[in-house]
Parts: structure tokens; C-alpha cells; sequence
């Protein structure tokens, strides 16, 4: 058990390699990003050394723990490379069931192995804005094929390092299986389904 709120963020991100930096840090170098949601996030505070405005969200005991510990904001004030003051937020609260954030005003958000944070957390998201999706659940699956989203790029990891493509897109999300894949179904699934061409990430634009 950690002994301390870092020993949590440690334990499940950055002794696992998996705080996804660059990644971010990429989406940063190509993007006016301001405002940041991330719903599901655990204790996953990584987007906040990149972004100087992020909201967290997650029913899980555990993070709301984390996030009231005061050790938590220096951390995240000597890991930041921007140079403005961070701000941070978090809501404890299923992020299926809503919570008191403005609609249409994030630019980016952020959904990694947390269910349809996509689809239930869209409204929050300004036209234009950005989704962030892994297909773990079919998150990425759903927005494919979602009129509201259109895929602008995609994240390969290799070796732990992530790099970014904006070509061929097309090529992704042709269904290995001939059936026809609707939200319903991955809805339902709750898994995502076999592609001919993966990435490790997909970006999308809010695009109505």
C-alpha cells in the first residue's frame, strides 16, 4: 500500500513508465490547448505538468484521498514546464452522472481506460476541441464512428517513446469482421473490437 499520496502516482505511473509525457507534450507543441478535462483519471496528474489548467475527475476513494493532500500541488509546481501558476481541480464523482463543470469550454479531453468519457462528457468539450481516446472500452471505437468527431491523428508507442501520424488515416477503424459496428453494440461490449489498422492513441476534433 503507498505511504503517501506520490508513492500512489509513482506506483501506478511513473515506476511503470506510463505517464505519457511526451504524448502530451506533443498534443501541447501542436495545439492552443488551455483548458484540460479528464474524466476517469485516477491519480494520472501528468497532464498538469503540461497543461496549466486541468480538471480531474473520478468517483475511485482512492483519488479523492490523493488529491487532498497538499504534497500533491508541489509536486506537480516542480514537474510543470510552463511558467504560469498550475490549476488544479478534482470532482469527486462519476463522471457517467454529470458534474459542475461549463459546457463547450474545455479544449481538450481526455479519456484513457475509463469507459465512454467520449460520448458521456462530450458536451463539456468546445467545438473544435480535442478528444484524447484509447480504445480499452470501445471509447475510440465510438468516436470513429460518431458524425460529432472527426480522427485528426494518431499516436503509435514504441520502445516507451510515443510518436504522432496525421497520414492515412482512413486506414483505421476498418472492422477486422464484416458485421456492422454501430454505438449500440460497443456500448454494449464494453471492449474494443479488432481493427485491421490500430494505434496506441487517437486524437479526434469536436467537429458539431
Amino acid at each position: 500500500m503507498a505511504k503517501t499520496a506520490l508513492d500512489l502516482y509513482h506506483k501506478y505511473f511513473r515506476d511503470r513508465q506510463f505517464e505519457r509525457l511526451d504524448m502530451f507534450q506533443m498534443i501541447n507543441d501542436r495545439f492552443n490547448i488551455q483548458r484540460v478535462l479528464y474524466p476517469g483519471s485516477f491519480v494520472h496528474i501528468t497532464p498538469s505538468f503540461i497543461f496549466s489548467d486541468v480538471v480531474y475527475v473520478d468517483n475511485d476513494k482512492q483519488a479523492n484521498l490523493f488529491f487532498s493532500k497538499p504534497e500533491v500541488y508541489p509536486f506537480i509546481a516542480q514537474n510543470k514546464v510552463y511558467t504560469q501558476e498550475a490549476h488544479v481541480k478534482f470532482h469527486f464523482s462519476d463522471y457517467r452522472n454529470g458534474f459542475d463543470e461549463v459546457e463547450d469550454h474545455f479544449d481538450l479531453l481526455i479519456s484513457q481506460y475509463a469507459g465512454f468519457v467520449g460520448q458521456f462528457c462530450k458536451q463539456y468539450l468546445k467545438n473544435g476541441g480535442l478528444l484524447l481516446a484509447n480504445n480499452s472500452h470501445g471509447d475510440a471505437g465510438i468516436a470513429a464512428i460518431d458524425d460529432d468527431y472527426q480522427l485528426i491523428a494518431v499516436f503509435h508507442l514504441r520502445k516507451g517513446k510515443y510518436s504522432i501520424s496525421i497520414s492515412n488515416l482512413d486506414a483505421y477503424f476498418e472492422p477486422k469482421s464484416s458485421s456492422q459496428i454501430t454505438k449500440e453494440y460497443l456500448t454494449k461490449l464494453q471492449k474494443g473490437i479488432g481493427y485491421k489498422k490500430t494505434a496506441s492513441v487517437y486524437l479526434f476534433q469536436k467537429i458539431q
